[in-house]
């Protein structure tokens, strides 16, 4: 079964905002690759989205979330829901950033 992937408003600005930082922080090829690769990531959850393992947010919101980690370190964690066919990706979470639900940020 193929799946739709619909990247969410919340969840580009974060990935918007991410890259920026990169850009401005680290170098524009370290943002390019990493966009790139976080591109490349997202598209696979095209053909198998429920490979990927419940986020601990799933319990809190009290609806199946999915997490899809990136990058060699798992640095970033992609979430998203299924429904249906189609992927809805919902945020884009650093690693060191507290889960949705119990962060004080």
């Amino acid at each position: 079964m193929s799946y739709q992937v619909l990247i969410q408003p919340t969840a580009f600005q974060e990935i918007e905002t991410n890259y920026r930082w990169q850009c401005d922080n680290l170098s524009a090829e370290i943002a390019n690759n990493w966009y790139y690769e976080l591109q490349d990531a997202i598209a696979s959850l095209e053909n198998s989205p429920n490979r990927c393992s419940k986020a601990p947010e799933a319990s809190v919101i009290e609806r199946e979330i999915r997490q899809l980690w990136v990058g060699k370190r798992r640095k970033y964690r992609v979430l998203f829901v299924v429904k249906d066919n189609i992927v809805a990706i919902l945020h884009l979470r650093h690693s060191q950033q507290s889960y949705i639900g119990d962060e004080s940020e």
